[in-house]
């Protein structure tokens, strides 16, 4: 899996995308359309992401992500040597994508995503 680290984010078209170009990463080779990579922020925050879009300019290459869930450390460490089930526990991983589906799904269904927004219970 490849790390991709950006300076700054900048929002796609779409809720929950990044528009990145190639030439602003430090790639040796071009992304591939559904590849699964890691996004590093220039805050050290790690995020799950899928090239959800590939589009060419005359002297570059821009990539649209999907954005997933944040990453611990650990977790972006263990992605990007390469999952291997006698060492890491796959089915965290993929609870983690579950929670990244979820969090993409929040931002396009009726009712609030972010914990501040959703109204106090009282018993």
């Amino acid at each position: 899996m490849e790390l991709i680290e950006v300076i700054e984010l900048a929002p796609g078209r779409e809720d929950d995308t990044v528009v990145v170009a190639h030439s602003a990463t430090s790639l040796t080779r071009g992304l591939e359309f559904g590849e699964a990579v890691v996004l590093r922020t220039a805050e050290g925050e790690h995020w799950t992401a899928k090239v959800r879009d590939i589009g060419f300019e005359v002297d570059d290459t821009v990539y649209t992500l999907d954005l997933g869930a944040r990453l611990p450390d650990d977790l972006a460490a263990d992605r990007l040597e390469g999952l291997d089930p006698l060492r890491h526990d796959l089915e965290l991983h993929e609870v983690v994508d579950l929670l990244g589906d979820l969090r993409r799904r929040g931002d396009h269904e009726a009712g609030p995503t972010d914990l501040a927004e959703l109204p106090l219970a009282t018993v």
